[in-house]
């Protein structure tokens, strides 16, 4: 989806106006407040009403930018679900996040990014799914599923974790951890979602043609993709890598055994986003990319397949 600059600035103020309904404000000096002033200065360059500086590296702007208003957006469609009041605790827990997006790296002790990722995924599961209940990101203490929901009879759990080590080992505790938290829960079924966004290679979906020449004082200059497909193999990359690296170090045995309680599928999902340009109408706007990747270590019952598919498709504004 390329950068949406004819609704972006409406966003924010339908966004603003939401919290306040709610009892909740931006808070001054966070990050929340400094990516939303930059999408206002972003649409304010792109009607040419300020100068744009056109020596900077505008990666890391698209991506808070991009990733600000493809959350907001989705906060806001979902405005009147039944269940929307579930969410107040986490959009406060929003401004304390020392990186508001899910489209860029953060700390590994940035606790309030993290609890964004359980944000945008109930977000995504009040396309599709009822009764939706998050755990409490002020009280949590990391033994239950972070989201819990009813979808096609049966009462589901995701465990939301977010990868920060390109160690095989480590994703596999990650994924040992959050299969133990859905088997104590009283779920049906339920995944194991881990965010790949912190050991993702930018450089290599959204590259600068000239970094040398950059440093050196030159005027960047970004690479543009012909067609979304390329950047989005990228991406896609990460769960076949991972999946063979996962094989050979831990063995199927041990993978295919998260399984035995027959709550979770013989894989987890992969959640990845991040920002790269590509041509549209002759031109090179900056474009994100979403993908849910399903990593299958055996054969994977249907409906956790069609739930990976809903997530998807909530997350691309399908449904």
């Amino acid at each position: 989806m390329k950068y949406p600059f004819d609704t972006s600035e409406q966003l924010i103020f339908d966004f603003e106006n939401l919290l306040k309904d709610n009892g909740l404000v931006i808070k001054k000096d966070s990050d929340l407040e400094k990516i939303s002033f930059a999408i206002l200065e972003t649409n304010s360059k792109h009607k040419k009403e300020i100068i744009h500086d056109n020596s900077i590296d505008i990666r890391d702007l698209f991506s808070d930018v991009a990733g600000l208003v493809d959350i907001v957006g989705k906060i806001v469609k979902n405005k009147t679900h039944p269940d929307f009041k579930q969410l107040l605790p986490h959009l406060e827990v929003l401004n304390k996040a020392g990186t508001a997006v899910l489209t860029t790296k953060s700390k590994i002790t940035d606790d309030g990014n993290n609890k964004l990722m359980e944000l945008y995924i109930a977000l995504l599961c009040m396309r599709f799914a009822t009764n939706i209940r998050l755990d409490d990101p002020n009280n949590s203490k990391g033994d239950n599923p972070d989201i819990m929901f009813t979808y096609r009879n049966n009462e589901w759990a995701i465990a939301c974790k977010a990868l920060h080590s390109v160690k095989e080992k480590t994703l596999y505790d990650t994924i040992e951890k959050g299969t133990e938290q859905i088997n104590r829960s009283n779920a049906d079924k339920g995944l194991v979602v881990v965010n790949f966004k912190n050991i993702i290679d930018r450089n290599q979906i959204w590259p600068l043609l000239n970094e040398e020449e950059f440093k050196k004082g030159e005027e960047p200059i970004f690479s543009c993709h012909p067609t979304i497909d390329a950047p989005s193999k990228i991406l896609q990359s990460y769960g076949c890598a991972y999946q063979k690296k996962l094989l050979e170090l831990i063995g199927a045995e041990h993978l295919i055994a998260l399984s035995k309680s027959g709550k979770c599928p013989s894989g987890f999902l992969i959640f990845l986003q991040a920002m790269t340009s590509v041509v549209h109408n002759g031109q090179c706007p900056a474009t994100i990319l979403k993908t849910f990747n399903l990593v299958q270590f055996d054969n994977v019952e249907d409906d956790y397949k069609e739930l990976s598919k809903d997530l998807n498709e909530a997350m691309h504004d399908i449904i």
